[in-house]
């Protein structure tokens, strides 16, 4: 005897199993273009009106401190090196 569940289950396998293979490849490829865009975000955040200090935007682009730098010049430096501006 097979149950309702079995016999849904073995006429939507392979579509269920194509979708979910779908999504898994979608996160992996998200994933980089997320990273960049969060990198970006924070750049243009620090280099538009203030919105965002040097010591937040050295936690978001996960940098560490140097002695005698300023934190905002070390996170400006970073964001025109990512960017490609000089």
């Amino acid at each position: 005897m097979e149950n309702k569940f079995y016999q849904w289950w073995e006429n939507h396998r392979s579509v269920i199993t194509i979708g979910l293979f779908l999504s898994i490849f979608a996160f992996y490829l998200r994933t980089p273009f997320d990273k960049e865009a969060k990198i970006k975000d924070t750049c243009a955040k620090l280099n538009s009106s203030y919105q965002i200090k040097g010591d937040e935007a050295m936690k978001k682009l996960s940098l560490k401190e140097v002695k005698d730098f300023n934190n905002r010049e070390l996170a400006n430096y970073y964001c025109e090196r990512y960017l490609g501006i000089k």
